[in-house]
């Protein structure tokens, strides 16, 4: 006797780092809701080396980038052959919307779930509340309730890749990582390098090796901190989203400002402290979630935060006493 053939769902989910982690939350809702269909994954080749390894998923399709007519039209008429019964739009931008004109008659349904956070209300509630206005849970939630974004997943591939141990970087016993901002941020949104570099001394003290990441825009800071502080571990541009969501796994707590990849490696699970400039408003509003704490320091000018404040912040979160939470 055949299994009847399971449903067809797609997601659609692409943007900036932090709004890409952010939205892992409404999928784990979507995934929860429909635990017997075929989940499909239409993003950009930006996510694809982190995301194929999600087992939300079934499928992840890497076409849903500005592109010539005919290749959007041919990617369109692919989705469509699928016949998906749902598609749920956690972007909400020109071309999740060009692809919806595509189902204008199709008997699909479409849901927008991209709505715009109230003044009051953090992305990862208001992207939960929009499945809630389509009967997936809850219609509001209140600040902090929704289902954080989780990448603990990624602990089934360091099971059976070692570039994602810590080992591979050079990394034996405990450490933190350390995640400044690149260049393209502005210098009042950046802690000094000094104070950097002071951060990693004191951890070092500690014996906690200080692991410098992020992407190439941060090497400088990176090369600056190892330079000053040897036994510093610099790992900027050398390590892939997926090795540094494997990395947050093992780490005793992570420190940064208010980045995109700060997002990743708190929904990875790691403790965390991030730092937020005056002008930033309320930063529980765009804080970064997981499962772990996550201390939000808020000062006018980031360098007056300093390293004895952001290592006190550590401590109280458990940084120098909690195992490492992967195996």
């Amino acid at each position: 006797m055949n299994e009847p053939a399971r449903e067809t769902i797609y997601v659609l989910l692409w943007g900036d780092l932090a709004a890409v982690v952010r939205r892992l939350g409404a999928v784990r809702i979507i995934r929860e809701a429909h635990k017997r269909a075929r989940l499909v994954l239409l993003t950009t080749p930006d996510f694809e080396a982190l995301l194929k390894h999600c087992p939300y998923f079934g499928a992840v399709e890497t076409d849903a980038i500005p592109a010539s007519s005919q290749t959007a039209s041919l990617r369109d008429k692919r989705v469509k052959l699928a016949k998906p019964v749902r598609i749920y739009d956690l972007v909400g931008d020109a071309q999740s919307r060009k692809l919806r004109g595509s189902f204008r008659f199709s008997k699909t349904q479409w849901i927008d779930a991209a709505a715009q956070p109230r003044e009051d209300e953090h992305p990862v509630d208001a992207a939960a509340a929009a499945l809630g206005k389509a009967g997936l849970g809850p219609d509001r939630y209140p600040l902090g309730a929704a289902p954080a974004p989780d990448i603990s997943w990624v602990d089934y591939l360091a099971r059976t890749s070692r570039m994602l141990e810590p080992e591979y970087f050079g990394l034996n016993g405990p450490y933190a990582l350390l995640a400044p901002a690149g260049d393209e941020y502005k210098p009042a949104l950046r802690w000094p390098k000094e104070r950097w570099a002071s951060l990693a001394h004191e951890l070092l003290t500690r014996k906690i090796t200080p692991a410098i990441v992020g992407g190439p825009s941060a090497r400088d800071v990176g090369r600056y901190i190892a330079h000053v502080t040897p036994g510093s571990r610099d790992l900027t541009g050398k390590a892939k989203l997926v090795q540094l969501a494997g990395l947050a796994r093992r780490t005793r707590f992570v420190f940064g400002e208010d980045t995109g990849l700060m997002h990743l490696l708190v929904a990875a699970g790691a403790p965390a402290l991030t730092l937020y400039p005056g002008s930033a408003g309320d930063p529980s509003l765009v804080a970064p979630r997981g499962e772990s704490t996550v201390i939000l320091m808020h000062a006018p000018t980031l360098a007056q935060v300093t390293p004895a404040e952001a290592i006190n912040a550590m401590r109280f979160a458990g940084g120098f006493d909690q195992a490492p939470q992967a195996a």
